[in-house]
């Protein structure tokens, strides 16, 4: 006997499945790139402006070749974007692959660089099609078999099917239909799988990018069979020639299928007979990715508010200020050293255009929950001056001292995202966070005379270290507006955290691997208040540093802060710095600022930069 058990779905009515795995998606395809590309060897800085790039123009790309007819009319003559929230992943892929064809040169990439792309993209598409299965919309043509998939009422499935009369008053479900996203998330999955298995092969670079997209293709071809057309984004009428009767996207598909893996095959064909060409690896220019995010900062604006959605404009947004932290670091380090302010004056610039261009309405900090995400960039630099002498015990020395003279030079970014929300049962809020950063660590060596001057070294000319960090973290406020108050953040680095001087003056270097991250402050947030703390997110990398300082919400309980003090930290011949840090917000458009310094006016300095984003949780 043929079983007929279908599985029912949950309602989607009232949940955000779709922006949740969409958000998901471009998270996990992000995460994915950006080790890709690390794993590659490509400077991190021109990787992350083309990971940028291409990721808007998929995001237009999905909207604009869904688009129809008349809302294409209407976009082209008012300017204004239309309302339709249709989607389809061939105009991402299209739009996405005509970028980074543009970008290729200039950046410096080889044609490898299409290679990256394709197994995070398959990932990305597995992931998002769970979002499609929860939410209903994809969905298939009817079906008999024990596979199908029921949906409840208020989803696209059962209100298709009511309106064409095939449900039954007041059913308690649609009837069963083809899991065409699930047939989509096994194609990604058999995909990536072939892309595993042939990652050794010596191919040329950008063929696995055509066997990706051509398999790809060829699979959603077959799907449209069992795809019902008002569940397609585009291209759903029918249409016949020669007898054979296809949707639109099924005949352009049968187009583009041949052409791809066509170009594919003649690419490993005409390889046979020539050397393989090594990757070409970018190099780091400065103003041309500052310039690239202008581009994209014009391209936000023309479009308007309207064309993203808030999980859009996340997304954009924490690429875009990443790239601007990472640049205005660089160039601040820069005009420190030549006090030339002008060349920060490009990058803040741009991350002004980012806030405005991108603007929604910043989470309440004071009473609403909310999520914020934060990248961040630290650098610095310190001495050490180690003397050793060995102990002989109980018959005294234990032979001659030694003296060295270490010099360290560090760099991080990375970021942190957490939860805030108010207190349960007191006045507050409490919040959960984690970070994680990366970056590497500069160490020289050099030995010295007993008794005689320090003598300065450069870092760089020393030994590579990379550095590393996980960072879980709790804090806890307990205030009421404008009363006295407390607060008190745990937490851990775990990791590749600092590589400090050895007790015995040799070269081999005593690693960090776990330091604490405490905070306490006291006082009437508004006013004043005296605030301690060890480790505090990226000052626990390169120099593990705590601070004593007072500060002052100006007026505000949270949204803003000044705080100055000393700053301790690990130096010869001082451990002292003064150090000025604030927090705050820009306008109406969701971000905060939080620049740092520190230093003793010599060869002791940090600074570091970070911008965090609200996000009001729903």
């Amino acid at each position: 006997m043929l079983c007929t058990v279908t599985l029912p779905l949950p309602t989607a009515v009232g949940h955000s499945y779709y922006t949740t795995f969409y958000l998901l998606a471009f998270g996990l395809n992000l995460a994915l790139l950006v080790w890709e590309g690390h794993r590659r060897g490509y400077a991190m800085r021109p990787w992350l402006v083309v990971l940028a790039c291409t990721t808007l123009s998929f995001i237009l790309g999905t909207k604009l070749l869904a688009l129809s007819g008349p809302e294409w009319q209407e976009l082209l003559q008012t300017g204004h974007w239309p309302g339709s929230g249709a989607r389809t992943v061939l105009g991402g892929a299209l739009a996405g692959t005509l970028t980074l064809l543009a970008l290729r040169r200039p950046f410096g990439f080889s044609w490898h660089v299409f290679d990256a792309f394709t197994l995070p993209m398959c990932a990305a598409l597995a992931v998002q099609c769970v979002g499609c299965v929860l939410t209903g919309c994809c969905f298939g043509e009817l079906t008999a078999g024990s596979w199908g998939l029921t949906y409840a009422p208020g989803t696209l499935p059962y209100l298709w099917q009511e309106a064409r009369g095939l449900l039954a008053p007041g059913a308690a479900q649609s009837l069963p239909v083809h899991p065409t996203q699930l047939y989509s998330l096994g194609l990604c999955v058999v995909v990536g799988g072939v892309l595993v298995l042939t990652r050794h092969r010596a191919w040329p670079g950008g063929s696995r990018r055509l066997l990706h997209l051509g398999l790809l293709l060829a699979g959603r071809f077959l799907i449209e069979f069992w795809r019902d057309p008002a569940g397609e984004q585009v291209g759903a009428e029918f249409h016949s020639h020669a007898g054979l009767v296809l949707k639109q996207v099924q005949w352009a598909l049968l187009l583009l299928v041949p052409l791809v893996l066509g170009s594919w095959g003649w690419l490993l064909y005409c390889s046979r007979h020539t050397a393989p060409q090594p990757e070409q690896l970018p190099t780091q220019h400065p103003v041309r990715n500052l310039l690239a995010v202008a581009g994209l900062l014009l391209l936000t604006a023309w479009l308007g508010p309207q064309a993203l959605t808030r999980p859009e404009v996340l997304v954009v947004k924490t690429l875009l200020l990443t790239v601007l932290v990472l640049e205005g670091g660089v160039l601040l380090l820069g005009a420190a050293g030549t006090l030339r302010p002008a060349r920060v004056a490009l990058p803040l610039t741009l991350a002004a255009g980012v806030l405005v261009l991108t603007s929604q309405t910043p989470a309440d900090s004071s009473s609403a929950p909310y999520f914020s995400f934060t990248p961040g960039y630290v650098a610095g630099r310190y001495d050490e001056d180690v003397t050793y002498s060995p102990s002989g015990g109980c018959s005294g020395s234990g032979g001659p001292s030694t003296r060295a003279g270490y010099y360290h030079q560090y760099r991080a970014m990375g970021g942190e995202a957490a939860y805030t929300r108010p207190s349960l049962h007191r006045p507050g809020r409490v919040t959960y966070g984690m970070g994680i950063y990366g970056g590497r660590e500069y160490v020289n060596a050099q030995s010295l005379l007993l008794g005689s001057p320090f003598l300065t070294g450069n870092a760089t000319d020393g030994r590579r270290f990379p550095l590393f960090d996980v960072n879980p973290f709790i804090v806890r406020d307990r205030s009421r507006p404008g009363r006295f108050g407390y607060g008190v953040r745990v937490g851990l680095h775990m990791g590749h955290l600092a590589n400090v001087a050895p007790e015995n003056a040799e070269d081999s270097l005593r690693t960090e691997y776990v330091l604490p991250d405490a905070s306490i402050w006291l006082g009437v947030r508004r006013t004043l208040f005296f605030q301690a703390d060890y480790g505090n997110g990226l000052l626990a990398l390169g120099n593990g540093t705590g601070r004593l300082a007072l500060g002052s919400g100006l007026g505000s309980d949270w949204n803003r802060q000044l705080l100055a003090g000393v700053a301790l930290s690990n130096h010869t011949p001082g451990l002292w710095m003064g150090f000025l840090s604030a927090s705050f917000p820009v306008g109406r458009t969701g971000l905060w600022l939080e620049p740092y310094g520190a230093t003793d006016f010599g060869r002791h300095r940090q600074v570091s930069l970070r911008v965090q984003y609200r996000l009001q949780a729903r």
